[in-house]
Protein backbone atom coordinates (compact mmCIF):
# COMPACT_ATOMS: atom_id res chain seq x y z
CA UNK A 1 0.00 0.00 0.00
CA UNK A 2 1.48 3.30 -1.06
CA UNK A 3 0.27 5.86 2.19
CA UNK A 4 -1.43 8.65 1.78
CA UNK A 5 0.26 12.04 0.86
CA UNK A 6 -2.93 14.57 -0.06
CA UNK A 7 -6.21 15.04 0.77
CA UNK A 8 -8.71 13.39 -1.43
CA UNK A 9 -9.49 16.09 -3.15
CA UNK A 10 -10.98 13.78 -6.25
CA UNK A 11 -13.75 12.55 -3.80
CA UNK A 12 -16.05 15.31 -5.38
CA UNK A 13 -16.37 14.10 -8.14
CA UNK A 14 -19.00 11.14 -6.18
CA UNK A 15 -22.20 12.30 -7.61
CA UNK A 16 -23.89 11.52 -3.72
CA UNK A 17 -21.35 14.19 -2.53
CA UNK A 18 -21.85 16.78 -5.32
CA UNK A 19 -25.51 16.22 -5.34
CA UNK A 20 -26.24 16.24 -1.32
CA UNK A 21 -23.25 18.75 0.08
CA UNK A 22 -22.95 22.18 0.35
CA UNK A 23 -18.85 23.08 -1.28
CA UNK A 24 -18.20 24.17 2.60
CA UNK A 25 -19.23 21.01 4.00
CA UNK A 26 -17.75 18.75 1.11
CA UNK A 27 -14.78 21.18 1.88
CA UNK A 28 -14.70 19.77 5.52
CA UNK A 29 -15.20 16.48 4.60
CA UNK A 30 -12.58 16.03 2.33
CA UNK A 31 -10.09 17.78 4.54
CA UNK A 32 -10.11 14.92 6.60
CA UNK A 33 -10.88 12.00 4.39
CA UNK A 34 -7.30 10.61 2.40
CA UNK A 35 -6.43 9.00 -0.77
CA UNK A 36 -4.61 6.20 -0.64
CA UNK A 37 -2.66 3.83 -3.53
CA UNK A 38 -3.10 0.30 -3.34
CA UNK A 39 -0.99 -2.38 -5.24
CA UNK A 40 -3.19 -5.40 -7.06
CA UNK A 41 -3.82 -7.91 -4.09
CA UNK A 42 -3.85 -5.70 -1.35
CA UNK A 43 -5.81 -5.89 1.72
CA UNK A 44 -8.50 -2.95 2.15
CA UNK A 45 -10.03 -3.71 5.26
CA UNK A 46 -10.53 -7.73 7.03
CA UNK A 47 -14.06 -9.19 8.41
CA UNK A 48 -14.47 -8.72 12.18
CA UNK A 49 -12.01 -5.79 12.85
CA UNK A 50 -13.41 -3.01 14.58
CA UNK A 51 -15.10 -0.39 11.76
CA UNK A 52 -13.76 3.12 10.98
CA UNK A 53 -14.04 4.10 7.80
CA UNK A 54 -16.67 4.59 4.70
CA UNK A 55 -14.39 3.68 1.42
CA UNK A 56 -15.44 5.13 -1.85
CA UNK A 57 -13.36 3.26 -4.76
CA UNK A 58 -12.08 6.10 -7.33
CA UNK A 59 -10.32 3.33 -9.71
CA UNK A 60 -9.92 -0.10 -9.94
CA UNK A 61 -11.35 -3.19 -9.39
CA UNK A 62 -12.12 -4.35 -5.47
CA UNK A 63 -13.68 -7.84 -4.66
CA UNK A 64 -15.09 -8.14 -1.05
CA UNK A 65 -15.90 -11.63 0.05
CA UNK A 66 -16.75 -13.78 3.53
CA UNK A 67 -14.20 -15.58 5.05
CA UNK A 68 -15.33 -19.01 5.54
CA UNK A 69 -13.47 -21.97 8.22
CA UNK A 70 -12.52 -24.21 4.92
CA UNK A 71 -10.85 -21.63 3.35
CA UNK A 72 -13.41 -21.62 0.27
CA UNK A 73 -14.18 -17.86 0.44
CA UNK A 74 -17.34 -17.08 -0.60
CA UNK A 75 -17.20 -13.93 -3.10
CA UNK A 76 -20.32 -11.73 -2.48
CA UNK A 77 -19.27 -8.77 -5.63
CA UNK A 78 -17.02 -6.65 -7.63
CA UNK A 79 -16.50 -3.31 -6.80
CA UNK A 80 -16.40 -0.86 -9.84
CA UNK A 81 -15.28 2.95 -9.90
CA UNK A 82 -17.58 5.54 -7.63
CA UNK A 83 -18.93 2.34 -5.55
CA UNK A 84 -18.77 2.91 -1.62
CA UNK A 85 -16.96 -0.11 -1.02
CA UNK A 86 -18.53 -1.95 2.62
CA UNK A 87 -21.47 0.83 2.70
CA UNK A 88 -23.86 -2.29 2.92
CA UNK A 89 -22.37 -2.52 6.51
CA UNK A 90 -20.87 0.59 7.12
CA UNK A 91 -23.40 0.99 10.25
CA UNK A 92 -22.03 -2.16 12.08
CA UNK A 93 -19.51 -2.06 14.79
CA UNK A 94 -17.01 -4.33 12.56
CA UNK A 95 -16.54 -5.04 8.66
CA UNK A 96 -18.72 -8.27 7.89
CA UNK A 97 -16.77 -8.98 4.99
CA UNK A 98 -13.36 -8.55 3.86
CA UNK A 99 -12.34 -6.85 0.79
CA UNK A 100 -9.35 -7.03 -1.63
CA UNK A 101 -7.62 -4.99 -4.76
CA UNK A 102 -8.21 -6.98 -7.65
CA UNK A 103 -5.71 -4.75 -9.77
CA UNK A 104 -4.10 -1.22 -8.72
CA UNK A 105 -6.43 1.30 -7.48
CA UNK A 106 -6.94 4.32 -5.48
CA UNK A 107 -9.43 4.64 -2.76
CA UNK A 108 -11.10 7.66 -0.96
CA UNK A 109 -11.02 6.70 2.88
CA UNK A 110 -13.59 8.70 4.98
CA UNK A 111 -14.10 8.72 8.39
CA UNK A 112 -17.27 6.86 9.35
CA UNK A 113 -17.80 8.83 12.32
CA UNK A 114 -17.96 11.91 9.98
CA UNK A 115 -20.15 10.74 7.52
CA UNK A 116 -22.49 9.35 10.73
CA UNK A 117 -22.73 13.22 11.79
CA UNK A 118 -23.51 14.18 8.09
CA UNK A 119 -26.37 11.44 7.62
CA UNK A 120 -27.95 12.83 10.85
CA UNK A 121 -27.82 16.57 9.13
CA UNK A 122 -28.60 16.11 5.77
CA UNK A 123 -31.72 14.30 4.73
CA UNK A 124 -31.10 14.60 1.24
CA UNK A 125 -27.54 12.94 1.93
CA UNK A 126 -29.44 10.11 3.39
CA UNK A 127 -31.99 9.57 0.97
CA UNK A 128 -29.03 9.21 -1.75
CA UNK A 129 -27.17 7.04 1.03
CA UNK A 130 -30.22 4.83 1.10
CA UNK A 131 -30.89 4.77 -2.72
CA UNK A 132 -27.29 3.17 -3.10
CA UNK A 133 -27.20 0.78 0.36
CA UNK A 134 -30.76 -0.56 -1.57
CA UNK A 135 -29.69 -1.04 -4.94
CA UNK A 136 -26.19 -2.93 -3.35
CA UNK A 137 -28.44 -4.76 -0.93
CA UNK A 138 -31.15 -6.03 -3.58
CA UNK A 139 -28.19 -7.16 -5.56
CA UNK A 140 -26.52 -9.41 -2.42
CA UNK A 141 -30.35 -10.65 -2.46
CA UNK A 142 -30.03 -11.88 -5.67
CA UNK A 143 -26.86 -13.24 -5.08
CA UNK A 144 -27.86 -15.41 -1.76
CA UNK A 145 -30.59 -16.65 -4.15
CA UNK A 146 -28.81 -18.07 -6.67
CA UNK A 147 -25.84 -19.67 -4.54
CA UNK A 148 -28.97 -20.88 -1.83
CA UNK A 149 -31.19 -22.46 -4.29
CA UNK A 150 -29.85 -22.87 -7.83
CA UNK A 151 -28.40 -25.99 -9.46
CA UNK A 152 -24.85 -25.45 -10.80
CA UNK A 153 -26.09 -24.57 -14.29
CA UNK A 154 -27.61 -22.09 -12.97
CA UNK A 155 -25.12 -20.63 -10.66
CA UNK A 156 -22.40 -20.49 -13.44
CA UNK A 157 -24.89 -18.99 -15.96
CA UNK A 158 -25.21 -15.95 -13.33
CA UNK A 159 -21.96 -15.27 -12.91
CA UNK A 160 -21.34 -15.33 -16.30
CA UNK A 161 -23.68 -12.59 -16.91
CA UNK A 162 -22.96 -10.83 -14.07
CA UNK A 163 -19.16 -10.16 -15.35
CA UNK A 164 -20.60 -9.52 -18.63
CA UNK A 165 -22.26 -6.69 -18.35
CA UNK A 166 -21.75 -3.84 -18.34
CA UNK A 167 -20.59 -2.98 -15.20
CA UNK A 168 -17.87 -4.03 -16.48
CA UNK A 169 -17.59 -3.41 -20.25
CA UNK A 170 -14.63 -1.08 -19.64
CA UNK A 171 -12.42 -2.80 -17.01
CA UNK A 172 -11.30 -6.05 -18.20
CA UNK A 173 -12.39 -7.54 -15.62
CA UNK A 174 -11.60 -11.56 -16.22
CA UNK A 175 -7.65 -10.22 -16.82
CA UNK A 176 -7.90 -9.86 -12.79
CA UNK A 177 -9.90 -13.22 -12.10
CA UNK A 178 -8.60 -16.93 -11.49
CA UNK A 179 -10.55 -19.40 -12.07
CA UNK A 180 -10.58 -19.82 -8.39
CA UNK A 181 -12.74 -16.79 -7.86
CA UNK A 182 -15.07 -17.15 -10.58
CA UNK A 183 -15.79 -20.37 -8.56
CA UNK A 184 -15.87 -19.10 -5.21
CA UNK A 185 -18.70 -15.73 -6.98
CA UNK A 186 -20.80 -19.22 -8.16
CA UNK A 187 -20.07 -20.39 -4.58
CA UNK A 188 -18.90 -23.79 -6.30
CA UNK A 189 -15.75 -25.75 -6.43
CA UNK A 190 -12.97 -24.76 -8.57
CA UNK A 191 -12.83 -28.55 -10.41
CA UNK A 192 -16.90 -28.16 -10.64
CA UNK A 193 -16.37 -24.64 -12.07
CA UNK A 194 -13.93 -25.28 -14.35
CA UNK A 195 -15.80 -28.54 -15.99
CA UNK A 196 -19.19 -26.27 -16.54
CA UNK A 197 -16.98 -23.63 -18.46
CA UNK A 198 -15.88 -26.60 -20.80
CA UNK A 199 -19.68 -27.75 -21.34
CA UNK A 200 -20.62 -24.06 -22.01
CA UNK A 201 -17.94 -23.68 -24.51
CA UNK A 202 -18.40 -27.31 -26.03
CA UNK A 203 -22.18 -27.02 -26.28
CA UNK A 204 -21.54 -23.06 -27.83
CA UNK A 205 -23.00 -21.45 -25.10
CA UNK A 206 -19.52 -19.38 -24.74
CA UNK A 207 -15.86 -18.58 -26.27
CA UNK A 208 -12.82 -19.10 -23.84
CA UNK A 209 -9.68 -17.15 -25.49
CA UNK A 210 -7.24 -17.50 -22.49
CA UNK A 211 -9.09 -16.29 -19.41
CA UNK A 212 -11.70 -13.86 -21.49
CA UNK A 213 -15.22 -15.23 -21.71
CA UNK A 214 -17.73 -14.02 -24.18
CA UNK A 215 -21.13 -15.19 -24.34
CA UNK A 216 -22.26 -16.86 -27.45
CA UNK A 217 -25.44 -17.54 -26.78
CA UNK A 218 -27.43 -15.09 -24.80
CA UNK A 219 -30.83 -15.71 -24.58
CA UNK A 220 -29.93 -19.57 -23.82
CA UNK A 221 -27.61 -17.89 -20.75
CA UNK A 222 -30.22 -16.10 -19.45
CA UNK A 223 -32.68 -19.28 -19.75
CA UNK A 224 -30.14 -21.10 -17.83
CA UNK A 225 -30.16 -18.21 -15.17
CA UNK A 226 -33.69 -18.23 -15.02
CA UNK A 227 -34.37 -21.86 -14.44
CA UNK A 228 -31.41 -22.36 -12.10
Amino acid sequence: MVMPTETCHACDNNYILIKALSESERKILLQRATQVSYRKKEMLFKQGNFQTSLFLLKSGLVKTFMERRNEKNLILRIAVANEFINLPSFLQPTYEFSAITLCNSEVCIIPIDDVRQLLEKKAELSQLILTEYSRLSSFLLQRMVSVGTKQMHGRLADVILYLCSKDFENSNIFEYLSRKDIAEIAGMSVEGSIRLLTEFKNDGLINMNGKHITINNMELMQRLSEIG
